[in-house]
């Protein structure tokens, strides 16, 4: 029943079923219950105002999802995509290695058992992306990609 109603009715539903979960609460907090129609007139009142103010202010969070996909590297280079995670003193790494046509060449990964900083474990991440590289003999231009902004400020900079 849900996936067939639209945005605003959807809206409207779940703003007059949060409006009688109220009205449930009311005997208990204030003594009394409302009647069906004021529920109903509330529960518009509302949802219009909502929508007014969704209209007027910009929202706190976008409605365009932010989709991020792997690029392929230019021409005649490589990619080496590398990444850590750190948690309970050890730390997770991974590294994939790709061709211009996105073509797994290689890669690895693994934990090690000692506590890093985030920083500091992507660096491990990177120093095994290396040592990775050279073990499956790539040369050439090669591209190294990571979501650390430390990190590839450090090494831009």
């Amino acid at each position: 029943m849900l996936s067939i109603l639209d945005k605003k009715a959807m809206a409207d539903f779940m703003t007059i079923l949060w409006n009688c979960w109220n009205n449930r609460n009311n005997p208990v907090f204030r003594g009394k219950e409302d009647e069906a129609k004021d529920i109903w007139n509330k529960a518009s009142m509302l949802s219009k105002e909502i929508r007014i103010h969704n209209l007027l202010k910009v929202p706190l969070l976008s409605a365009q999802l932010d989709v991020r996909k792997w690029v392929k590297p230019p021409k005649n280079y490589i990619k080496i995509n590398f990444d850590a995670s750190t948690g309970n003193n050890r730390i997770g790494y991974g590294v994939i290695i790709r061709d211009e046509d996105g073509f797994v060449l290689g890669g690895g990964g693994g934990f090690k058992d000692v506590q890093l900083s985030f920083e500091e474990a992507e660096w491990y991440a990177f120093d095994e992306s290396i040592k990775i590289a050279r073990r499956l003999n790539i040369k050439g231009d090669v591209l190294f990609e990571s979501d650390c902004a430390g990190l590839v400020n450090k090494i831009n900079g």
